[in-house]
């Protein structure tokens, strides 16, 4: 085979451009303000929006599957909830975690039923129930902070490690998460489950109608991103040491921006996982960056809102063009 041929065969990954752009706002910032570019303060951006990015990874499932979940930032309050008067009733600290996990996914788990029984889309269902968790959070802490206080709880390697006491060259939480970002996108992409989404977001009727169980798949995936978003409370609650009623409340944005900033569409049929982590640094850029330049923080919600607007739009133009193509 010739040089030539090797060439044409070769193709960039699908999130070079989504890369290029992260690296290119980097660039632009620390040109402005070089202090931004030290080492320690591209860390804690990066852990700073690590949970943000996680929960942006696994939407992606449900992006790709042509549905969308509002409830996420919710579920991630109340399993955090869980999890932190569990350890303050004098609860392991691990089977406090675990108890946090299993709350997020039996959330996720009852979005996907409900959006199953009642023959509705997942946002739909999700608008409601985002109001009952945020309900039944603000009754279990008694619209207060849950804040686990005891010495013995603050030693646990739990919260010494997320929390920062024990000194790394790279913040655990960002190891972890990346470790997840290998879990979802080998699912996503070398499993049957995840063809299965692939599948349905293609073409429901037409992956019914080809045996795959769509009902099944749809509850899983809701109850993935119930698991995945337990896991983000647990983490909140490790890293920032306390919950407050306001938790998880601001994360609808950032989270599904990021995905939509990756290259994963919101018609469905296909999605990129690791492109919705640099999509999540890419608005973690944004924000940090425009408080670097002295901007007022109220900015970046602007700013990240004309960001999806320019994804969309690209990711439109490219749909047509490719249409035309084949």
């Amino acid at each position: 085979m010739s040089e030539k041929s090797k060439s044409k065969r070769f193709k960039f990954p699908e999130e070079t451009s989504v890369i290029f752009a992260l690296l290119l706002l980097i660039g632009i910032v620390g040109a402005m303000r070089p202090n931004f570019l030290k080492p320690e303060n591209l860390l804690n951006l990066a852990a700073s929006y690590s949970i943000s990015a996680l929960l942006a990874g696994c939407i992606v499932y449900l992006l790709a599957m042509g549905e969308i979940d509002l409830s996420f930032g919710w579920i991630l309050n109340l399993s955090a909830v869980v999890a932190g008067l569990a350890m303050i009733a004098g609860v392991p600290v691990w089977l406090s975690i675990i108890l946090g996990i299993f709350a997020g996914g039996m959330m996720g788990a009852i979005n996907g039923a409900l959006t199953v029984l009642m023959r509705l889309p997942l946002i739909i269902v999700t608008l409601g129930t985002a109001s009952i968790f945020q309900g039944i959070s603000l009754i279990s802490n008694k619209s207060g902070s849950v804040v686990p206080t005891d010495e013995k709880l603050r030693s646990n390697i739990f919260f010494r490690t997320l929390g920062g006491d024990i000194d790394t060259p790279i913040p655990f939480i960002l190891i972890f998460v990346v470790f997840c970002f290998v879990l979802l996108h080998l699912t996503l992409h070398k499993t049957r489950f995840g063809y299965r989404i692939l599948a349905i977001g293609s073409n429901p009727e037409a992956a019914r109608l080809a045996g795959i169980p769509t009902k099944r798949i749809k509850i899983l995936a809701c109850t993935l991103m119930g698991v995945v978003s337990g896991i983000g409370g647990v983490l909140f609650l490790g890293f920032r040491g306390a919950v407050d009623p306001s938790t998880g409340a601001n994360l609808l944005l950032p989270v599904v921006a990021a995905a939509i900033i990756g290259g994963t569409p919101l018609s469905g049929g296909a999605g990129t996982v690791w492109g919705s982590l640099y999509g999540a640094l890419i608005v973690g850029v944004i924000g940090v960056g425009i408080v670097f330049l002295g901007i007022n923080a109220v900015w970046s919600t602007l700013v990240t809102g004309l960001v999806i607007i320019f994804a969309i739009g690209i990711d439109q133009i490219v749909r047509v063009r490719k249409n035309r193509i084949s």
